[in-house]
């Protein structure tokens, strides 16, 4: 019986990363590399990294020559960062919000807001449905890059906490988690 040779793919990051080489994968046939999945912690890709705390999923999309390209099938921030944030005497909200982006991906955003203050449940109803909507409106305007961008450079965020104060203090709105369709 004669055993199969296995070559060797450098694992290469989407364009938002800069097209790093993360790491390496064998497999006969391309076709068999194509589709597996992986995660890596942001703090892994760059090191100086404000947003330590967001690990990365990604698919390899295709082969090109000995390289393996990934596509962004979402990110999700560390539950030690998220029970950090939440304090005593504060209220946590969570959202959810599915849509098309500008270029025609199905996007899952589900937001985390945490208020200065414990607070009553209607006002936090309106701060969820407010945040929602905001939300609604921004993915569908946006390309999928554009919006994963800003997420990684905390303008989403920033933007989002100055639309919310209006109603109520804001302490911390952070993207908990985003899918890719």
């Amino acid at each position: 019986m004669k055993a199969k040779t296995k070559k060797e793919y450098q694992i290469k990051l989407p364009t938002i990363f800069g097209e790093k080489i993360i790491g390496k994968t064998k497999g006969d046939k391309p076709e068999k590399i194509i589709g597996r999945k992986f995660s890596v912690y942001l703090r892994d890709i760059d090191e100086k990294a404000q947003k330590y705390y967001y690990k990365f999923d990604f698919k390899i999309s295709k082969i090109e020559e000995d390289k393996a390209l990934t596509s962004i099938g979402g990110h999700e921030t560390s539950r030690s960062f998220i029970s950090r944030s939440v304090k005593k005497f504060s209220t946590r909200i969570d959202g959810y919000v599915k849509e098309k982006t500008k270029d025609g991906r199905e996007l899952i955003l589900k937001p985390l807001v945490v208020t200065a203050k414990n607070i009553q449940p209607s006002v936090a109803k309106r701060l969820r449905k407010k945040m929602e909507k905001f939300l609604e409106l921004y993915i569908s305007g946006n390309n999928f890059e554009d919006i994963m961008n800003k997420i990684l450079n905390d303008e989403l965020q920033r933007d989002s906490k100055k639309i919310l104060n209006i109603i109520y203090p804001i302490s911390i709105v952070e993207i908990r988690k985003t899918e890719v369709k």
